[in-house]
């Protein structure tokens, strides 16, 4: 009689595990699309929590900081098309400079034609890498 209720358990927490692991990975193995790309398939993705890239459109950022509200648009480069974002809560460093993308993880709202996002991922560009030998103190040049 033990030996059944161990092995009624062991499969209860064996098969909530399976579960649990199936779950974490389905949400952690979601990619992103590009702006483009969502915008064509934006029908077929209602309701479904997905991740957009774009970059940054310059002057789009308006914050409203007693209600925690961001708004700004993504752009696409290659298309020039391009997705309004909402998201509820601070901004992200680094979110007005120019050139920098963004990875916005929520839902498309038809209703009001933006994306919902819950979480923001700013990436940096390459542009903010030293070019060139580095000037200063450390870099004078030696003569024999």
């Amino acid at each position: 009689m033990k030996k059944a209720r161990f092995l009624i358990l062991g499969g209860v927490i064996l098969s909530a595990l399976i579960y649990l692991m199936y779950v974490g990975i389905q949400t952690g193995s979601m990619y992103y699309l590009s702006v483009s790309e969502f915008m064509s398939q934006k029908e077929s993705l209602k309701g479904r929590k997905v991740r957009v890239n774009g970059e940054l459109l310059v002057g789009s950022v308006n914050y409203d900081p007693k209600g925690l509200e961001l708004r700004f648009a993504l752009k696409d480069d290659k298309t020039g098309h391009t997705l309004q974002v909402v998201y509820h809560g601070a901004p992200p460093d680094l979110l007005e400079r120019e050139g920098v993308s963004v990875v916005a993880e929520g839902i498309y709202d038809e209703r009001t034609d933006t994306f919902k996002a819950d979480q923001l991922l700013v990436k940096c560009p390459s542009k903010y890498e030293r070019k060139g030998t580095p000037e200063g103190p450390g870099s004078k040049e030696v003569r024999t």
